[in-house]
C-alpha cells in the first residue's frame, strides 16, 4: 500500500499546487489594474498592454480551472494507480 500512499500525496500535491497558484491572480489582478498602457519608442523595452495581459490571466484562469476539474474527475484512477512520468 505504499505506492498507494505515495499515489495520494502526489495527487494532493498537485491539487495544492493548482490551488496556490490560482490563489496568486487576485494580487496579480490588482497589479494589472494599475498598469496604465504606455508606449514606447522603437527600439526600447515594451512592456504588454494591461489589455493583453488580463486576456492571458483569464486564459490561465481557464486551463488550471480544465486541469483541475480534470484532476478531481480521475481522482481515484490518480489516487489508486502508480504515476509515471
Amino acid at each position: 500500500m505504499a505506492s498507494n500512499r505515495k499515489a495520494e500525496e502526489r495527487y494532493a500535491n498537485l491539487v495544492n499546487s493548482i490551488d496556490f497558484v490560482t490563489e496568486q491572480f487576485g494580487p496579480l489582478d490588482r497589479l494589472i489594474a494599475k498598469m496604465r498602457e504606455n508606449p514606447a519608442p522603437p527600439g526600447s523595452w515594451r512592456v504588454t498592454p494591461p489589455d493583453e495581459l488580463k486576456k492571458l490571466l483569464a486564459k490561465v484562469r481557464q486551463n488550471l480551472t480544465t486541469l483541475k476539474d480534470r484532476a478531481v474527475q480521475y481522482e481515484t484512477e490518480l489516487k489508486t494507480r502508480e504515476w509515471k512520468v
